[in-house]
């Protein structure tokens, strides 16, 4: 398990690098553009969310284990069917920013307008997110890491370099745009690293050939997807790959992946929530900007933290998948009790060191006094908020992997204490 958490802690990590790279340059272009971002993200990430698909690399992983290496292709395609449709209206919720929050919650015209356009940008890589996180993951089920390890340092690199010139314009001061070039920069970098996996480790590796063999190849991604779920009639005769291949599965992937999903979405929605509601309260309205734009950037800090336990979460996924294909119970017991006290203690000591470190982590997203004073004065609400999230996630992980699906209610009162402390801290 430990030879796979370091190429995944490094893809999970370039990942939340990148994110925490898009925060820090906003924030260094001004608070209304930090908290434009900030509102965006939380609104996006309510339905975005539901573009993420928790079961593809369990069922993959079994798959592979019992030596069934078509399916691990198939169920590829099959998650390739199902969020293909769920995209569409996702985007559509994503266009829709700027009207939600200026008539939904009140905010700011020039806020929201910020954020829509925000949002409406990296809408425009929802296509390439869905399809490199599909492709890693069907890698990673087959204990090739490499795509995945390699491919996101190399956009953490862009985002950072190309960010720094077109947004803060360094080091060329003639060339810069601002806030209005990061989420350009992010896009073009998301759909690079697709191209990437698709032309390097596709087509010239030919790191798919064994779960993609000569059968898989008859799919057919606008006729089997688009077309064959609208006007089958379910004999074959019209769309005989669809029909036994797709269609047979994909009932049960979606009553696997929904509360799943759900399960997820339950930690996006309260959060979301949350900073929405964040950013309309506090005595001014430049307080509120700060506490929404704090609670944003604590978010990333609970990420990074996560990736960590997600990189070691992530190995389990592959490894104990392929045990169980393999029907080895006492060996998914030992992976399953491994990667449980791996958590628990890399989650206590990242938890620790992000309040240890507060000041330094808070300066690398905003340069603003008052603001890093606000990340000290909440660092053990802050801290709780990471401790609980982390843990409940990791939980349902393991708990998918063992297929015990199920939706779980988290604690909030840690989650729902950090906001409020903000609101405190703004209002004095």
């Amino acid at each position: 398990m430990f030879f796979l958490f370091v190429p995944t802690f490094v893809a999970r990590l370039s990942w939340i690098g990148m994110k925490t790279t898009d925060t820090a340059l906003l924030g260094h272009s001004g608070t209304l553009y930090l908290t434009a971002s900030s509102l965006s993200d939380f609104w996006t990430s309510m339905s975005g969310v539901f573009v993420n698909d928790a079961l593809l690399g369990s069922l993959c992983g079994q798959a592979y284990g019992a030596r069934n290496y078509d399916l691990v292709g198939i169920w590829l395609q099959v998650s390739l069917t199902l969020f293909s449709w769920v995209l569409i209206p996702v985007v559509a919720l994503w266009c829709m920013t700027t009207p939600v929050l200026k008539h939904g919650f009140h905010a700011d015209t020039d806020v929201a307008n910020a954020a829509g356009y925000y949002a409406m940008v990296m809408a425009c890589c929802l296509p390439a997110t869905m399809l490199s996180s599909r492709l890693t993951t069907f890698f990673n089920s087959q204990k090739i890491t490499g795509p995945s390890s390699k491919t996101t340092p190399v956009a953490l690199f862009l985002n950072l370099v190309l960010g720094l010139q077109f947004v803060l314009g360094i080091p060329a001061a003639g060339i810069q745009f601002g806030f209005w070039a990061c989420p350009v920069v992010t896009t073009t970098v998301e759909w690079f690293v697709t191209v990437m996996l698709l032309v390097v480790y596709c087509g010239f590796l030919k790191y798919h050939e064994k779960c993609y063999g000569p059968k898989l190849r008859e799919w057919n991604y606008l006729r089997d997807v688009f077309v064959a779920p609208l006007l089958t009639d379910g004999t074959g005769s019209r769309f005989p790959y669809y029909d036994e291949n797709i269609h047979p599965r994909l009932g049960n992937f979606v009553r696997l992946v929904v509360p799943a999903t759900l399960a997820l979405a339950s930690d996006f929605w309260r959060m979301s929530a949350i900073g929405l509601l964040a950013g309309t309260l506090g005595d001014a309205e430049a307080a509120a900007a700060k506490g929404v734009g704090v609670f944003n950037a604590s978010y990333r800090l609970a990420w990074m933290n996560l990736t960590i336990i997600g990189a070691f979460s992530s190995a389990c996924v592959t490894q104990l998948g392929i045990a169980l294909g393999t029907g080895d119970g006492r060996l998914s017991a030992k992976i399953r009790d491994l990667g449980i006290g791996s958590v628990a203690a890399f989650l206590l000591a990242t938890t620790v060191a992000t309040l240890v470190y507060v000041r330094q982590l808070a300066s690398i997203f905003s340069n603003d006094p008052v603001v890093i004073n606000l990340f000290e004065d909440c660092r053990m609400e802050m801290g709780l908020m990471i401790f609980f999230m982390c843990s409940l996630i990791a939980e349902g992980l393991v708990r998918l992997l063992e297929s015990r699906v199920e939706i779980r209610v988290p604690v909030k009162f840690c989650c729902e204490a950090f906001p409020a402390a903000c609101t405190r801290r703004t209002k004095g």
